[in-house]
C-alpha cells in the first residue's frame, strides 16, 4: 500500500516538510512542496487537526497531501478546511489516489457539486466579510466623532449609527454561516472586540470567524481600534474609505492635522514650517510635559501664539493614572506609562500604551514626576495614536541622519514627507499600518508630498515585518506599477538606517 511505510510517524514541522516532500516524489504528484512557514500557517487555518504543541503524525501528512492537490485544482483554504475535516483517513488516502493516478480527487458527483457549491458559498462569505469589515471602519469613526463632538457614551439605540448596525448585522450572519452563536449582537461586545486584530493572530481567538483567518481573506491581520489607547487606528481610516464611498474629512488624523495645520499658517509663510515642524518634534518627543515646560518650549521657538491650540492637544494627568503618586515616564518614548492590574504579565504594575513601542522594548521607566512640582500634561489619546507612535520611527530616522552628519530635515515644508535628505534628493515616509493591504491601497490612491522628491522611500515600522514576514513583498505586489508610484522603495526602517550608516544616502 501507498501509506503502509508512514502510518506510525510522528515528527515536527520541518520533519514534515521532509516527509511530504518523499510522498510527493514516491507518488509522483505535480505539487511543490510547501515550506516550514505554510506548514505553520496551515495548522493555525486548522487544515492540519495536530494541535499545536504536539508532534505532527500519520493524518496531517495525508492532510497536507490533500490540501496541496485541492489547491491545484483551485479550491480555497476555507473549502479545504471544511471538507477535511469531513473526511477519515481511508477517505483521505483514496482521494490522494486519486490524484496520484491523474483523476479528480473528488471522484463522485455529489462531491463535485459540493466542491462547486463551498467554492461559490467561501466566495460569497469573503464579500460578505469585506462589506462587514468595511461598515466596521466607517461606524466606529462616526461612534468616535459623536463621542469627542458631543460627549455621548456608546448606547445600542436608533441612535447607533447605521453603519454600525449594518456591520453587526453582517457579522452577525457570518458567525450563523459558520454554525457558531452570534457573537456581535451587542454593540459593547463588537467594540471591544475590535481591538484586536481580525484574524486572531496574536492568539486571543477574540474574533473567532474562520473566514477572517483565512488567507485570501485580505483585511485579515487589520486591528480597528488602538488596543491600549481605544481610538481608531490608521487601519480603521484605511478600511472605512476602501469603498470609496466615506469621505476622508471625518477621519480623525485628518481632522486634527487640519487643526494643526491652519494655526501654523496663521503665522505667515516664513514661520509656518519652522512651527509645524518644532509642535510636530514636541509631540513626537514630549508627549508627557509638565505645563510650564510646554510654555517654555512655545517660548523659545517663538510660537506663544499658538498657545491656545496646543493645548487642546493635551490632557492633564488623572490622579488614576498616577502611580504611588507619581507620573511615571517612559524611558523609550518618553509618554506616560499606565498602571495595569496583571502583574503575572507586567511584573512592575505598569505598561507603556502605545503599541510601536511596548512591541518592541519592556516597560521602563526614565523619570518619575511628582504633580506637586507642576500641573503634568499628556498628550490625547488620538494625538498619540496618530503622532506620537509614529514619530517612534520617524525620529530613529531624523537623529540616525543627524549623528552621520547629513543634511536632513523633519517634517519640511509642513509636512512634504517625514524625512527628508539633501533638500529634494530623498524623501522619507515611515509607516505603521498593520495591513499590508491597506497600505499599498492608501499609496496607489496618492504617495503625497513624497511625489517632490526624487528618491521616493517609504520606511515599514520592523516590528511589522517580524510578525509578517511577507509584508514587504505584499506591498509591493499589490502597487500600481503603471503610475508615479513605479519607482517607490519600500524597505524596513532598520534598512533605512542602515543605508545611513553605510554612507548610501550622503549628498
Amino acid at each position: 500500500m501507498d501509506f503502509d511505510d508512514i502510518r506510525d510517524w510522528q515528527g515536527t514541522a520541518e520533519s514534515l516538510s521532509e516527509e511530504l516532500q518523499r510522498k510527493i516524489e514516491q507518488l509522483s504528484l505535480s505539487v511543490e512542496t510547501p515550506t516550514v512557514r505554510v506548514i505553520r500557517s496551515w495548522r493555525s487555518r486548522k487544515l492540519l487537526s495536530q494541535p499545536k504543541g504536539q508532534k505532527f503524525g500519520f493524518r496531517q501528512i495525508l492532510e497536507g497531501l490533500a490540501t496541496l492537490l485541492l489547491l491545484q485544482k483551485g479550491w480555497t483554504l476555507v473549502a479545504i478546511a471544511q471538507v477535511l475535516s469531513s473526511w477519515n483517513d481511508t477517505e483521505l488516502e483514496q482521494q490522494i489516489i486519486a490524484g496520484k493516478d491523474g483523476g479528480n480527487i473528488i471522484e463522485s458527483n455529489d462531491n463535485q457539486e459540493s466542491s462547486s457549491f463551498l467554492k461559490q458559498k467561501s466566495k460569497n462569505n469573503h464579500n460578505l466579510a469585506e462589506d462587514a469589515v468595511i461598515l466596521l471602519a466607517q461606524g466606529i469613526l462616526r461612534q468616535y466623532e459623536c463621542m469627542v463632538k458631543g460627549g455621548e457614551i456608546v448606547r445600542q439605540d436608533d441612535k447607533l449609527p447605521p453603519e454600525l448596525h449594518s456591520a453587526m448585522c453582517k457579522l452577525g450572519r457570518l458567525y450563523l454561516e459558520e454554525g457558531k452563536c452570534d457573537r456581535a449582537a451587542c454593540v459593547h461586545d463588537v467594540l471591544e472586540r475590535s481591538r484586536y486584530p481580525l484574524d486572531d493572530n496574536d492568539g486571543n481567538n477574540k474574533w473567532d470567524l474562520s473566514i477572517f483567518r483565512d488567507s485570501e481573506f485580505r483585511l485579515g491581520n487589520v486591528n480597528l481600534i488602538d488596543f491600549n489607547l481605544r481610538v481608531p487606528t490608521a487601519d480603521c481610516a484605511e478600511t472605512a474609505n476602501m469603498s470609496g464611498g466615506f469621505g476622508e474629512d471625518n477621519v480623525i488624523e485628518h481632522r486634527l492635522y487640519s487643526k494643526l495645520k491652519s494655526a501654523t499658517e496663521g503665522l505667515g509663510r516664513n514661520k509656518k514650517d519652522r512651527a509645524y515642524t518644532a509642535l510636530r518634534e514636541l509631540i513626537g518627543r514630549r508627549s508627557l510635559i509638565r505645563q510650564r515646560e510646554l510654555f517654555n518650549y512655545l517660548e523659545d521657538k517663538n510660537l506663544t501664539p499658538l498657545q491656545k491650540t496646543v493645548e487642546e492637544f493635551f490632557d492633564r494627568v488623572p490622579e488614576v493614572w498616577l502611580i504611588d503618586g507619581h507620573a511615571l515616564q517612559c524611558a523609550h518614548c518618553g509618554t506616560l506609562m499606565r498602571p495595569h492590574p496583571n502583574r503575572e504579565r507586567y511584573r512592575d504594575g505598569y505598561y507603556c500604551p502605545i503599541r510601536q513601542c511596548s512591541g518592541r522594548y519592556p516597560p521602563q521607566v526614565k523619570e518619575r514626576l511628582s504633580p506637586e512640582n507642576g500641573q503634568l500634561l499628556v498628550a490625547k489619546p488620538q494625538i498619540l495614536v496618530y503622532w506620537t507612535a509614529p514619530a517612534i520611527d520617524e525620529l530613529a530616522i531624523f537623529d540616525e541622519a543627524k549623528k552621520y552628519g547629513l543634511d536632513t530635515q523633519l517634517y519640511p515644508e509642513s509636512d512634504q514627507c517625514d524625512i527628508a535628505i539633501s533638500d529634494r534628493a530623498i524623501g522619507i515616509d515611515a509607516k505603521s499600518y498593520r495591513s499590508p493591504v491597506l497600505l499599498a491601497l492608501k499609496l496607489n490612491r496618492s504617495i503625497g508630498g513624497l511625489i517632490s522628491y526624487h528618491q521616493r522611500i517609504v520606511a515599514i515600522t520592523d516590528e511589522l515585518i517580524e510578525d509578517y514576514p511577507d509584508y514587504i513583498s505584499t506591498v509591493n505586489s499589490l502597487l500600481d506599477k503603471k503610475s508615479n508610484i513605479a519607482n517607490l522603495q519600500i524597505m524596513s526602517v532598520s534598512s533605512v538606517i542602515k543605508n545611513i550608516q553605510e554612507g548610501k544616502y550622503a549628498s
